[in-house]
């Protein structure tokens, strides 16, 4: 019975994480003409990583990411520059992000909230740096300047492209800290499983 609450408690985590995703993932869509939001795809995976800690939910919301992107390229008219050979390695990238989910303690604001953003920047920035990197590579700046130019193309981008990942992990401690001390979603324990 307990086992069948939880994968439960799971897949209705998994499921309200994809929707976030859907909503966020920065394509057209009808949440965008209200707000919008940052890309959710890299706070649910350290959410998953630290709390649920199976591959198949870090397999869903990778095939997830893929599958939006998919169906805005192709349904929405969506630009496909960013779909390179690059982006191949992007699942990878994100899996390091599940795996590294696993090494922070939780979420909450507690005694380990250094170790934790220390783990949470280092891991995001690495994410960042290879997926921006391998992009780079196939573009068409690479064939006629090399490396020269990377420097300058990562400043510029890393500023615009990190924080927003780092501000939605401080809004879900927040959110996870208040849980856990008001439980106003009984529902989920905050506790790793």
């Amino acid at each position: 019975m307990t086992d069948q609450i939880n994968k439960t408690r799971t897949i209705f985590a998994v499921f309200i994480m994809v929707l976030l995703m859907i909503a966020t993932r920065g394509h057209s869509n009808w949440l965008s003409s209200i707000v919008h939001l940052p890309d959710f795809t890299i706070p649910a995976l350290f959410i998953a990583g630290v709390y649920l800690r199976k591959f198949w939910v870090a397999f869903v919301i990778i095939v997830s990411a893929v599958a939006i992107d998919n169906y805005a390229i192709v349904h929405e008219g969506v630009s496909a520059n960013c779909i390179t050979p690059a982006y191949s390695i992007l699942p990878l990238t994100y899996y390091g992000i599940f795996w590294a989910g696993k090494y922070i303690s939780s979420l909450t604001i507690d005694t380990s909230i250094v170790k934790n953003a220390l783990v949470i920047i280092a891991a995001t920035s690495a994410q960042w740096f290879i997926a921006t990197s391998s992009y780079y590579f196939f573009t068409a700046t690479y064939a006629k300047t090399g490396w020269a130019n990377f420097p300058a193309y990562a400043q510029q981008w890393s500023m615009v492209e990190i924080p927003p990942t780092l501000y939605w992990m401080v809004a879900i401690s927040i959110v996870f800290t208040l849980n856990q001390r008001y439980t106003f979603i009984p529902y989920f324990s905050t506790k790793k499983s």
